[in-house]
C-alpha cells in the first residue's frame, strides 16, 4: 500500500529535487544549501499541517531542518508489513515493535548521552527502564508519559463511558454509579426525545472497526474496577493476569447491552460502520452515550463544538457494575512506551536527527511548540503566568489556523515535555488551570458549576498508585508468537460473537451464542500462551524496574 505524501519545505525543493539531496533512504541527509532534509512517516491521516506552517518553517528558518511527511493512507498493520517487506524506511517512523523485531530501528540509548543530547538525556534518563525494549534497548522516544513537576492537565481524553451534557443535563445533574443507571439514563432520555434535530436519536453506539476493536472488547473490565491492562484483568494481591473475555464480566455487559439493543436503543450499524462513520454519527449531535477513549472520538466532538453544539458535547461518567466495585478508569500518568518516533536505520545521520529532537525539548522550544509565539498567541500576566485573550482561544480552536500554527499530528508523536516549566507555567494551556478553565466554554462553566468540578479530570475517579508492572497493554507479544496468535484468535472471536451475542432475539439465544463463544476460546485459543507471556513479563518487570 502506497501513503500519500506531503512535502512541508522551504522554496529551495525544486532545486533539492534536482540535486537529488532530499531525506531518504541511502541519500545524504544534507543539501549543498546546508539544509538537514529528513523523512517521516506519521501512522495516522489527520491534522495536517499547511505548506506555510510557522513552525515547520522556523525549524528551516533557525534551526536548518526540513521535513518530507508521509500520513497513513488505509491499514497501519499493512503500511508497516510493507516498509518491513520491502526493506524502505523513512528516517524517523512512528514506533511500532513490529520494526524492533525487524531491526528496523537504531538503539537510541548506544546514541544518546548528556553530554552531547543534555535534554533527551534528561528526559529519557529516568525512565529508561520502563521505555526500554525485552532487550533492554531503547527504541522509541515515548511520546508521552513523561511528565515535569506536579501539575495534572484540565482535560481527560481516556477511558469512559460518555454521556451528552444535555442528557445529564436534563436529569438533573446526576452521578451515574452503576451501568443500570447510565442505561436507564439512555433510555428515558430517548423516550423522551426520540429524534435530533429531525434524525433518529442514537441511545447507544459502539465502535467495532477494524483496529479499534478494543472498544467494544474492553467495557467489561473497566465496569469490573479493573485499570486499563487491555485485554486481563490482574489480581491486585498476587499480580496474577487472567482474559476475561470468557468472563461473568464480560457475559453480563453484553448481555445488558442485549437487553438495550432489543428496546432499540443500540445503533442497528453500529457492528458495520467504519471509523469515519463512528466519527459522523457522533458529530450528528444524534448520539446520546458511548463507550470510548476521548482520543479515538476528539475530531467529532470538535466538529460539535465549531457547531456550538456544546450540549451535545459529551462528559466522562464512570460506572461499575455495583456499588461495591470501585471505579479505576483515570491512572497515573504512564510512560506510553513503545509509542513515539523512532529512527530507522536507513537514516544516514542519525546524529543530526537527535540533535533536532534535543533541540526541540529545550523549554524554549516547547513554550513555541506548546503555546506559540508571546504576544501573538498568548500573553504573560505581571506574575509571569501565561494566559490568552479570548479571540486567541477563539482563533486557536479553528482548523485552519491550526494547520498554518500547529503541528499536530508531528507533534503528536514526538517527545515533549508535560506538566510544568521551571517557571511554573504549564506546558501547554491544557496545564494551565486558570486557562483551561478561562478556555471553557459558557455553557462548559455551568455544567462544570453544577458538579463542583474545574476540570475534565474531576469528574474521575480518584488517582491511586500504579500497580509496579503497570500496565500490562504494553506488554509485547512477538510477531509469529504462540501469544500473539492466541491473542488474534481471540480478537477475531469477540469480534465475530459479541455482535451476535448483542443482536440475540431472545435469552435462550443469547445463552447458546455464549455457550458456542466460550467452548471455541477454551477449545481454539492457545490462551495459556497467551497469559504464560503477559505474567512471564508482568514478573520480569516487578524485579527489573524501578
Amino acid at each position: 500500500m502506497k501513503g500519500k505524501i506531503k512535502r512541508i519545505v522551504a522554496s529551495a525543493m525544486c532545486a533539492v529535487l534536482v540535486i537529488g539531496a532530499a531525506a531518504g533512504c541511502g541519500e545524504k541527509n544534507t543539501a549543498d544549501d546546508g539544509i538537514k532534509r529528513y523523512t517521516v512517516f506519521i501512522g495516522d491521516s489527520t491534522k495536517e499541517p499547511s505548506a506555510d506552517n510557522k513552525i515547520l518553517k522556523r525549524f528551516s528558518e533557525e534551526l536548518g531542518y526540513e521535513f518530507e511527511f508521509e500520513y497513513l493512507a488505509g491499514n497501519l498493520d499493512e503500511k508497516l508489513g510493507v516498509m518491513i517487506a520491502g526493506g524502505d524506511y523513512p528516517d524517523l517512523v512512528m514506533g511500532d515493535t513490529k520494526l524492533i523485531q525487524a531491526g528496523a530501528l537504531i538503539p537510541l540509548d548506544e546514541y544518546i548521552n548528556e553530554e552531547d543530547y543534555p535534554n533527551l538525556y534528561r528526559h529519557i534518563e529516568p525512565v529508561k527502564k520502563r521505555a526500554a525494549y525485552d532487550d533492554g534497548h531503547v527504541y522509541i522516544l515515548p511520546n508521552y508519559g513523561i511528565t515535569y513537576g506536579e501539575r495534572s492537565t484540565g482535560g481527560y481524553y481516556g477511558p469512559a463511558f460518555w454521556v451528552q451534557k444535555r442528557v445529564l443535563a436534563d436529569a438533573g445533574y446526576p452521578e451515574i454509579r452503576t451501568l443500570d443507571e447510565l442505561f436507564k439514563l439512555i433510555e428515558d432520555y430517548v423516550a423522551a426525545n426520540p429524534t435530533t434535530d429531525g434524525m433518529q436519536t442514537i441511545g447507544y453506539e459502539i465502535l467495532a472497526a477494524q483496529g479499534r476493536e478494543y472498544v467494544m472488547t474492553s467495557p467489561a473490565a473497566y465496569l469490573a474496577g479493573s485499570p486499563n491492562d487491555g485485554a486481563v484483568i490482574v489480581d491486585k494481591d498476587t499480580y496474577e493476569a487472567k482474559i476475561y473475555a470468557d468472563s461473568d464480566y464480560m457475559k453480563t455487559y453484553v448481555s445488558k447491552v442485549r437487553e438495550l439493543n432489543e428496546k432499540g436503543l443500540v445503533d442497528p450499524e453500529t457492528f458495520t460502520q467504519s471509523l469515519d462513520q463512528y466519527h459522523a454519527k457522533i458529530a450528528s449531535g444524534r448520539v446520546v452515550a458511548l463507550f470510548d477513549q476521548r482520543w479515538n472520538f476528539q475530531t467529532a466532538e470538535d466538529t460539535l463544538g465549531a457547531q456550538g453544539m456544546y450540549d451535545k458535547q459529551y462528559a466522562p461518567v464512570i460506572p461499575t457494575f455495583d456499588e461495591t466495585m470501585e471505579p479505576w478508569y483515570k491512572d497515573k500518568t504512564v510512560v506510553n512506551a513503545q509509542n513515539g518516533f523512532g529512527i530507522s536505520t536507513a537514516c544516514e545521520d542519525p546524529e543530526g536527527l537527535l540533535k533536532f529532537l534535543d533541540t526541540i525539548l529545550s523549554e524554549d522550544w516547547q513554550k513555541y511548540i506548546q503555546w506559540g509565539e508571546e504576544g501573538v498567541d498568548y500573553m504573560v500576566d505581571d506574575n509571569g503566568m501565561f494566559y490568552r485573550t479570548e479571540d486567541q482561544r477563539t482563533q486557536q480552536s479553528d482548523e485552519q489556523w491550526q494547520a498554518a500554527n500547529k503541528i499536530v499530528a508531528f507533534q503528536g508523536l514526538l517527545p515533549k515535555m508535560e506538566g510544568e516549566y521551571s517557571d511554573g507555567n504549564g506546558t501547554d494551556p491544557a496545564y494551565q488551570p486558570d486557562e483551561f478553565y478561562e478556555s471553557l466554554e459558557d455553557y462548559d462553566k455551568d455544567f462544570f458549576e453544577h458538579y463542583g468540578a474545574k476540570t475534565w479530570s474531576d469528574f474521575m475517579n480518584p488517582i491511586r498508585e500504579n500497580p509496579p508492572y503497570y500496565p500490562a497493554w504494553q506488554i509485547d507479544l512477538e510477531d509469529g508468537s504462540d501469544a500473539q496468535f492466541a491473542n488474534q484468535k481471540l480478537t477475531d472471536l469477540q469480534v465475530s460473537y459479541i455482535p451476535k451475542m448483542i443482536m440475540a432475539s431472545s435469552d435462550a439465544d443469547f445463552e447458546k451464542l455464549w455457550n458456542q463463544y466460550v467452548d471455541e476460546i477454551h477449545n481454539g485459543v492457545n490462551v495459556q500462551a497467551y497469559e504464560d507471556r503477559i505474567n512471564e513479563q508482568i514478573q520480569w518487570r516487578l524485579e527489573n524496574w524501578d
